[in-house]
């Protein structure tokens, strides 16, 4: 799919065997991200649970989104190829910054969803925006606005049967 900055995504959809369909996405050329996530969306919003309540409980209510800090406090949850490696390398830093690479609000969404279920000080870093604070959302799944990408709607997701 085609941003509107330009750039492209690749997006996955899962649909549960209740019917309930959840995404995922990489705004790199892995597929493996994408097809990670769709499940762990489809997985709460099945159950009506945010994502940070599949892992744990929520740890903080707002984010810091940041735009400098130690680099050896830095993790680009994006290199990783599932949620569950990106937790693993996360988990029981004192102080973290996940990297949004493009600071788009899909990225944001994710990282956000990631840090709500970590300890300790955790902030995102982008290059470029404003610094800002990120509520944590308790939307079910990732909690991604998909319709920010007028892109999205037009996708015609393959239907068996249909």
């Amino acid at each position: 799919m085609r941003l509107t900055s330009g750039a492209e995504a690749l997006v996955a959809r899962v649909v549960t065997t209740d019917g309930v369909a959840g995404y995922g996405f990489s705004l790199g050329p892995e597929a493996t991200p994408s097809r990670d996530r769709a499940p762990w969306d489809a997985l709460g919003r099945s159950r009506n649970l945010p994502l940070y309540a599949l892992f744990g409980r929520k740890m903080r209510e707002r984010i810091d989104v940041v735009h400098e800090t130690d680099e050896r406090m830095t993790i680009d949850p994006f290199a990783m190829l599932s949620i569950e490696a990106a937790l693993a390398e996360c988990r029981g830093r004192e102080t973290l910054c996940l990297v949004a690479p493009g600071g788009h609000p899909w990225e944001l969404s994710y990282c956000v969803a990631l840090a709500a279920a970590l300890s300790g000080d955790v902030r995102i870093l982008v290059s470029k925006g404003r610094p800002a604070t990120i509520v944590v959302s308790d939307a079910p799944g990732i909690a991604i606005d998909w319709s920010l990408e007028p892109g999205f709607a037009a996708i015609r997701w393959y239907t068996p049967g249909g």
